[in-house]
């Protein structure tokens, strides 16, 4: 009986399978020009974005040996997961690495210390150099160490005179520049300025299809060239988002003779949505407010300018982009929104009700001027909307019929100044349009003002970035 095929696609750890590592070959390539010359490197990259696989594959003699334009015969590279290492005290941490420079050495070099503490480190470090071996000290997930007030300044600077002297270079990976996300004890550390800065990049195209591609032919289920581009549209080329939509399509093409209906790519597609949405949720919390604006900017297509302010590449993936548009942007919400606000401008009540309150224009006015009941509220709302109405008048002195004013004049006539003499086919009537027009140009007006009011949105979090 033929056994069932393994699922390539694995999720819940980071990859050691030299056979399924597609890139970023570019990440590694700068990580290793920086080693080379015995410096050390900060990896920084969002969550799942790869760091942890980029630096297990750093230490790899398989992989060293592919760039073959660099020489690490003598590097010994030491990979350490920090999280196993925040119970200890500083001295603790040391005394870890320490061991693990030992366990790495075995074979290679004659290392031993009866030192204590710092000072054993020191050693062994010394050691090493002496036996014309430079040791590079990989620091996975050194966010929890920058972040630990168990880890002082001293600490810090004990580490930093090490790599000055030529006896050690760092590799950290961290979500965060670590100067961004230190304790505030150590914000300004000399220790942060002996690193140079590289940033995890997207898988290039290539290395995305690979990825897609290749693993699936490998287990005998091969993905078709037009699931391959499903799999980039959903997942763009951010690594995990590619493995996850990979890791439930293997499973479909197992249990399904027609894995390429529609309607189950639909089913299938919002089954991937819900499992990634706490990892969208998550990468969200972690942007700061450039980021976030950048993608709002990008995904509501507001037409400001951003060109300095480029969003974060999972932008690429069309999941982010939906769970961005339901959770936090909300652009088709807003729409509908105003569909049913509009008709009770004369009800600050209901309107500090809406959902309109969320938008931060609303809130940092209604923080600005202290007010605290819903009527005030409500208030400030209905002068937002009449700002951004207001910006919809057209050329010269308002006319019925003047083709600048038309989207103005729709509104004016159906929210803004409707006393109630005129019904919907009064309007029409005085606008010179059919009813069906009238009905078909009023939903345009609303979605301009819509935009109107997102752009008044965009401006206020580009104020509070700048």
């Amino acid at each position: 009986m033929q056994s069932k095929p393994k699922n390539p696609y694995i999720l819940t750890n980071p990859i050691n399978d030299p056979k399924m590592f597609f890139g970023p070959y570019a990440v590694l390539r700068v990580l290793y020009s920086i080693v080379v010359s015995n410096q050390s490197v900060s990896l920084v990259g969002s969550r799942h974005s790869g760091k942890s696989t980029i630096l297990r594959f750093l230490c790899l003699p398989a992989m060293q040996a592919y760039f073959e334009e660099y020489d690490f015969s003598r590097h010994l590279f030491i990979y350490i997961d920090v999280r196993n290492c925040l119970r200890k005290t500083s001295d603790g941490f040391l005394d870890f690495m320490y061991e693990e420079i030992i366990a790495a050495s075995r074979g290679r070099l004659a290392l031993f210390s009866s030192k204590l503490n710092e000072d054993r480190f020191m050693d062994i470090l010394r050691q090493v150099k002496e036996q014309g071996m430079h040791t590079v000290m990989v620091l996975d997930v050194f966010d929890d160490i920058a972040r630990s007030r168990a880890f002082d300044p001293e600490f810090f600077m004990f580490l930093r005179a090490q790599a000055s002297a030529g006896f050690v270079s760092y590799v950290t990976a961290s979500i965060r520049p670590l100067d961004q996300i230190s304790h505030e004890e150590i914000q300004g550390s000399p220790f942060f300025n002996i690193f140079s800065p590289s940033h995890i990049k997207p898988l290039t195209l290539e290395e995305a299809r690979n990825l897609i591609m290749i693993p699936s032919q490998r287990a005998g289920y091969p993905f078709s060239e037009e699931e391959c581009a499903w799999v980039l549209n959903l997942a763009g080329r951010h690594p995990f988002f590619i493995m996850s939509v990979c890791n439930a399509l293997f499973k479909f093409r197992e249990t399904s003779s027609q894995p390429t209906a529609e309607l189950d790519r639909k089913v299938l597609e919002d089954e991937i949505y819900s499992m990634l949405s706490s990892h969208f949720e998550y990468l969200w919390k972690d942007l700061n407010n450039q980021e976030q604006m950048s993608i709002i900017a990008k995904t509501q297509q507001l037409g400001i300018d951003l060109a300095d302010k480029k969003p974060p590449d999972f932008i690429e993936s069309s999941l982010f982009c939906r769970f961005i548009r339901k959770e936090h942007v909300f652009l088709d919400t807003i729409e509908d929104e105003l569909k049913g606000v509009l008709k009770h401008l004369d009800s600050p009540p209901f309107l500090a009700d809406s959902k309109l309150k969320y938008l931060k224009v609303v809130t940092r006015r209604i923080e600005q001027r202290g007010v605290t009941s819903n009527f005030e509220k409500g208030l400030i709302i209905l002068g937002i909307l009449t700002e951004a109405f207001e910006q919809l008048q057209g050329e010269g002195k308002r006319e019925d019929f003047a083709q600048s004013w038309k989207e103005h004049n729709i509104l004016f006539y159906t929210y803004f100044a409707n006393n109630g003499a005129l019904n919907q086919a009064g309007i029409a009537h005085r606008l010179a349009m059919s009813l069906r027009q009238y009905h078909r140009e009023k939903d345009e007006a609303i979605k301009i003002l819509t935009n109107r009011i997102l752009k008044m949105e965009a401006t206020c979090r580009q104020e509070d970035i700048e």
